[in-house]
């Protein structure tokens, strides 16, 4: 009896640039906290553009994670980049207000 050749874990296809599908690759492959982040950081982005009367809040947010959820969906990288690690311009605004 041969044993199986192993393969290399195969990258999932780029996921839309959207908050669905962003959020999909997340909860598939990230950890909770970085879950729980990006569910923060996007209703964040909602209520900042509801308020403003512009979507350019919410685009830059779903960007920037879009970034993420593409390092998380491919197991050739760390599987996190920096975003994950950093607060964001919404998280540290929020901060910032709470004090």
């Amino acid at each position: 009896m041969t044993a199986p050749h192993a393969r290399q874990p195969q990258a999932l296809p780029r996921p839309a640039c959207t908050p669905t599908a962003i959020r999909a690759v997340l909860a598939a492959n990230a950890d909770g906290d970085i879950l729980r982040r990006y569910d923060e950081d996007v209703d964040a982005a909602f209520e900042q553009a509801r308020e403003q009367g512009e979507v350019t809040p919410l685009v830059q947010t779903v960007k920037r994670w879009w970034f993420e959820a593409d390092a998380w969906r491919d197991p050739r990288c760390s599987g996190s980049s920096k975003l994950a690690s950093a607060p964001t311009r919404t998280r540290a605004r929020r901060l910032r207000n709470s004090g």
